[in-house]
């Protein structure tokens, strides 16, 4: 029974590279698996590129950066505790007060909904 025989993929071809060719495949290669869990296997890999001369891959990042949300979000926290701590002191708060405490929860909101708008985005674009 020869090697071919009972295979789906019965041809075999041999491909050769330079030193520099190989590096080059092989880094497109690990770039490319990272993302695609479906071209693990070089051969899946170098059948699609060769035959559909391209790959098309969505990487899927955090898509914005957690640091400047976090502190944003931890600022207007520490202005709501001053004003509460103020508050308890004073057993009492001023109108202006409140407006700025909900004023830091609608910029919470619009924060956490411009987060979410970009997540659907992405996905449609996915």
């Amino acid at each position: 029974m020869s090697w071919a025989a009972g295979r789906d993929r019965n041809i075999c071809k041999r491909i050769t590279f330079t030193q520099d060719e190989w590096e080059r495949v092989q880094n497109l290669y690990e770039e490319l698996t990272r993302y695609a869990p479906e071209h693990r296997s070089f051969s899946s890999y170098a059948r699609r590129m060769l035959s559909e001369r391209r790959i098309h891959v969505t990487e899927i990042r955090p898509l914005t950066d957690p640091e400047p949300i976090a502190r944003e979000i931890d600022r207007i926290g520490v202005n709501v505790n001053q004003i509460a701590h103020w508050a308890n002191a004073n057993e009492h708060i001023t109108p202006a007060q409140v407006e700025e405490i909900r004023a830091s929860f609608d910029r919470i909101e619009q924060l956490l909904g411009d987060l979410f708008a970009d997540r659907r985005e992405a996905w449609k674009d996915a």
